[in-house]
């Protein structure tokens, strides 16, 4: 039986009516995407939500991240070939409070190399689903 290529964790991240996204100024053709990363070997999945959503936005999630689904995501390579990741979603509920906007970086980015600049913002539910790249925006209904 075949298997995916990566697990993959997605995280919703909400407060009130909108979502937290980011993307990355320093490569404006990457679209926006929400916190998530990739399950390292041997790591359980929910833990590696957490960890990725930590590593990636500086916040400690106040709530406990529930699991929305699992979805495979299949997609070309720019190399050829296709790429499957099985992608597990989770939400969290964000406290109020939050700046509008802020930068941190990945500094352990899954390809190796300088850390990775991010820009987080809040958008609403109608803008996630029209901007959202890569498939990210799969299983926002669950949470809208």
């Amino acid at each position: 039986m075949m298997e995916p290529d990566a697990l993959k964790v997605l995280i919703y991240a909400t407060s009130g009516d909108r979502l937290l996204v980011f993307d990355e100024p320093d490569f404006p053709d990457v679209l926006w995407q929400v916190p998530g990363g990739t399950v390292e070997p041997e790591e359980d999945v929910a833990e590696a939500a957490v960890r990725e959503f930590v590593e990636e936005t500086g916040l400690t999630p106040p709530n406990p991240l529930t699991p929305l689904a699992v979805h495979d995501y299949r997609f070309s390579l720019k190399t050829g070939g296709v790429a499957w990741h099985r992608r597990h979603y989770y939400h969290v509920e964000l406290e109020d409070g939050h700046a509008e906007t802020w930068l941190h970086h990945e500094l352990t980015p899954f390809s190796g190399g300088d850390p990775i600049q991010f820009r987080f913002f809040w958008i609403d539910f109608a803008q996630a689903k029209a901007r959202l790249g890569y498939g990210m925006e799969h299983c926002l209904p669950m949470i809208d």
